[in-house]
This record gives C-alpha cells, sequence and structure tokens, in this order.
C-alpha cells in the first residue's frame, strides 16, 4: 500500500480482504502503517517513509527477501520517480532486487525493465486529485512471484479513529 494518507479505512478493508501474511506501506502517512501494526499485531508490518513522513526515523527504503524473491521498496521520491524510473531502476539492481516497490506518484502501475519489475499500488487514501483508490498484491511461491493491482469498489473516507 502507498500514499494512504491518513485513509485508514481504505487499508482496513484491503487487509480484511486479502489477509496477507505482510503488508509492505511505501509511504506518504507512515503512523497509518502503525496503525495496522496495531490493529492486526500477526500481520509483520514493513514500511518506509515518504516525502510527507517530516518527522520519521523510518528509512527511506528497505530491502526484503520472501522466498528467495528479493525486494527493494522506497517511496519513490528518492529516486524522483516522477520524472522516470531510471534511477529506481538502478538503485534496485544495486540492491539485487528483481521486484522494486514504491509510489509517490500516485498512478499503479506494473512493468518490466530488462528483467526488473515494477509495482506502484497506486493510492490507497485517494485525496482529490482524480486517481482511483487502489492498492498492490504481490503473491509469492517458491520462488516465484505475481503482481496485481486490486482497485477499490468503494471509496471510503475515513480517517485514524
Amino acid at each position: 500500500m502507498s500514499d494512504s494518507h491518513r485513509n485508514i479505512n481504505n487499508m482496513q478493508y484491503a487487509t480484511e480482504q486479502t489477509k496477507p501474511d505482510a503488508i509492505l506501506h511505501l509511504g506518504d502517512h507512515i503512523d497509518d502503517a502503525y496503525e495496522l501494526q496495531r490493529r492486526w499485531p500477526s500481520i509483520m508490518v514493513y514500511m518506509v517513509k515518504g516525502n510527507c513522513d517530516f518527522q520519521s526515523l523510518a528509512e527511506s527504503e528497505l530491502l526484503l527477501t520472501f522466498e528467495g524473491v528479493i525486494i527493494y521498496m522506497t517511496h519513490g521520491h528518492i529516486c524522483g520517480v516522477k520524472s522516470g524510473f531510471d534511477a529506481l531502476v538502478k538503485r534496485a539492481r544495486q540492491q539485487g532486487a528483481t521486484l522494486a516497490l514504491f509510489g509517490h506518484t500516485h498512478k499503479a502501475i506494473i512493468r518490466q525493465a530488462n528483467g526488473l519489475w515494477l509495482m506502484n499500488p497506486g493510492q490507497i487514501g485517494r485525496h482529490g486529485n482524480g486517481c482511483t483508490a487502489s492498492y498492490g498484491l504481490v503473491t509469492i511461491e517458491n520462488g516465484s512471484f505475481d503482481c496485481n493491482i486490486i482497485i477499490l469498489p468503494h471509496y471510503t473516507p475515513g480517517t485514524l479513529d
């Protein structure tokens, strides 16, 4: 999930629908990721800070490995993803990743760049910019992975309780 911008209701809906083994929050209102961690203590929550997470002590990038799949995660602003993906691809490759997850643009995409998969799950929070609320689902099995974008069937405005 990325760019939640304090919409915990959409994040809760996504978590209830997918029942994930882990949640990866790609920044912008990282406090929302902490709230998910509080609500679902049995689910591991990984997070990076975004450009709106000024006071956060979280890292700007993380490298995770699940069943042999190496995932590079960042919000994207440090790689300038609004101007292109070259810096993101370079950084992810330097880390040995096979999948790079990022946010920041609020636009969901899945694409391949010379053997490296890129996925931006879009914005889970939606805040009046014309983009649909969505999240990503990465399924990993036996060292292989599949990426999907899930569009929320509804938009529920809501902030932290």
